[in-house]
């Protein structure tokens, strides 16, 4: 008898939290490939660092995320990360910030800024957000680490750029995932909080199957990615103006998202992603 699938979240959430133990995430591209599209491609360079973060979940090793840290922003130049329903837990946070921002136990501590102290005039933005993470402790408190935070207007913080955090979780079907790299970017270190330069602008790019398949056997036509991009001004309501598509966004910002996806990197269409 023959059976056809039509629908395969299972190996997309196998492979995603079963497959990913490799600290160097480009160490062995072709085991680490399978759980982790969303990964751009890495550019050699002596100020760039590059770390994965795992953590225990459901009594297996997952990777949390990865990010390109840049010694001479003392910051992510990007967060690359899945998103899906495994990640999240409770409603709220999972770990308490009220005593410690802890530096980032992979990267030296003279380049992450002081964690109680923060950013003079400016909030602790997170890159990969809290709330995508809250299905443990662990997880959660990896979100915390200074090198995954920059600098963030009050106003852009909790409101154009969390708008933006909510609209791409809504996203986020039953059992599929969604990739995701979030990024911070500079066209000048004019402004700075303390020695810490302020970001210009903020963007992120989001991969999806529509059917929910795996990106890696879903044919190009049915994958569907996008691009946000913001200056660190925007205020007011989230709408489709800040779409961009991903190849945009690589011209803007140098690098290439989603290298070992076959994804038509030219589309924009907003309507496809609720707006």
């Amino acid at each position: 008898m023959k059976f056809k699938i039509l629908y395969i979240p299972l190996f997309v959430v196998l492979s995603l939290l079963y497959g990913c133990t490799i600290k160097d995430p480009w160490s062995d591209l072709q085991n680490v490939y399978p759980c982790s599209p969303e990964i751009p491609e890495k550019i050699e360079n002596s100020d760039f660092i590059y770390v994965t973060h795992e953590a225990l979940l459901n009594n297996r090793i997952v990777r949390n995320y990865t990010l390109c840290f840049d010694k001479t922003k003392y910051a992510a130049r990007w967060v690359a990360y899945p998103l899906h329903k495994s990640y999240r837990g409770n409603s709220g946070r999972t770990y308490d910030t009220r005593d410690v921002w802890p530096y980032d136990p992979e990267i030296s501590s003279s380049l992450q800024a002081v964690g109680k102290g923060g950013y003079s005039g400016y909030t602790r933005g997170h890159q990969i957000p809290s709330a995508d993470r809250t299905a443990t402790v662990d997880l959660n408190k990896q979100t915390f680490y200074m090198s995954n935070m920059t600098p963030q207007a009050y106003d852009f913080n909790g409101g154009i750029w969390l708008n933006l955090e909510d609209k791409v979780r809504s996203n986020m079907g039953k059992n599929d995932t969604i990739y995701v790299v979030t990024g911070a970017h500079w066209e000048n270190t004019n402004i700075k909080a303390g020695k810490y330069p302020v970001p210009t602008h903020y963007y992120k790019v989001v991969l999806k199957s529509h059917s929910g398949t795996s990106v890696y056997s879903a044919p190009k036509s049915d994958l569907r990615c996008i691009g946000f991009w913001m200056s660190h001004r925007a205020t007011g309501t989230l709408n489709s103006s800040y779409c961009k598509s991903v190849k945009e966004i690589e011209q803007l910002t140098g690098f290439t998202f989603f290298p070992k996806v076959d994804v038509d990197k030219t589309q924009c269409v907003p309507s496809q992603w609720g707006f």
